[in-house]
């Protein structure tokens, strides 16, 4: 309900910066975060109290524990809190929904976390018959994708046919699906909504080829299994 507000509200020009590890998050998604380093609980516990946006860019290495500017990528998405919780261990976790696309343009604090000056950096959204057929190849590309991999739901699917907008459609199955790092933060830093569909078929496409050829070689291999217990039983029976 709250997409519309989320989208029009204005980006400051200064934002505390989370740098979150093996994640992506896009612009009219919504991201489940854990947090645990103190930085980065305070700049959580100071945003949620001022009820203040956050930037999150990605760590370029999920290895480091604190990632500071030299250790993210410089496109990341302005976000707001909607959820925090405490937990027992000391940890936060948190539901965001990103806003926009951000570019880090100059870092101003490291202490008592990051923050740095952003600019907004809106997609390019293009009305053509490409990016309507684009749409259609990503979603059927989704379906095929659900049926082959039973930990992705049928919700999945009837939500990402409910989108109207392609810029949230490519952004919601990519925030749904395994992808690699570089692959989810190339999506995020591409301008062109068209780009970013080609950009998502081309990595739907290889990781359905991967999935189909793995459920090829597990059939063949259950063939071949069946055959040779057919083949000992009647050797038994000789």
């Amino acid at each position: 309900d709250n997409e519309e507000e989320e989208e029009e509200a204005q980006v400051p020009a200064e934002l505390a910066i989370l740098p979150v590890r093996g994640v992506v998050v896009y612009p009219l998604t919504f991201q489940a975060l854990n947090v645990g380093q103190p930085r980065s609980i305070q700049l959580v516990d100071d945003a949620t109290v001022n009820k203040q946006m956050i930037g999150l860019v990605t760590a370029r290495d999920a290895d480091i524990e604190e990632p500071g500017p030299n250790d993210v990528y410089e496109v990341g998405v302005a976000a707001s809190i909607h959820r925090m919780i405490k937990a027992p261990d000391g940890t936060v976790r948190l539901l965001v929904q990103g806003v926009e696309r951000i570019r880090i343009d100059k870092w101003t604090r490291e202490a008592p976390y990051l923050r740095a000056q952003v600019s907004a950096q809106p997609d390019i959204v293009e009305d053509s018959l490409e990016v309507e057929a684009l749409v259609r190849n990503a979603t059927d590309q989704l379906q095929r994708l659900v049926s082959l991999v039973s930990q992705l739901p049928d919700e999945l699917l009837m939500a990402a046919i409910n989108l109207d907008d392609p810029r949230q459609l490519v952004y919601f199955i990519a925030t749904n699906i395994r992808m690699e790092i570089p692959d989810g933060q190339s999506i995020l830093e591409i301008d062109s909504v068209r780009e970013k569909l080609l950009k998502l078929t081309s990595i739907l496409t290889k990781e359905l080829e991967v999935l189909e050829l793995g459920r090829k070689i597990q059939t063949e291999a259950q063939s071949e299994l069946e055959k040779m217990q057919r083949e000992y039983f009647l050797r038994e029976q000789l």
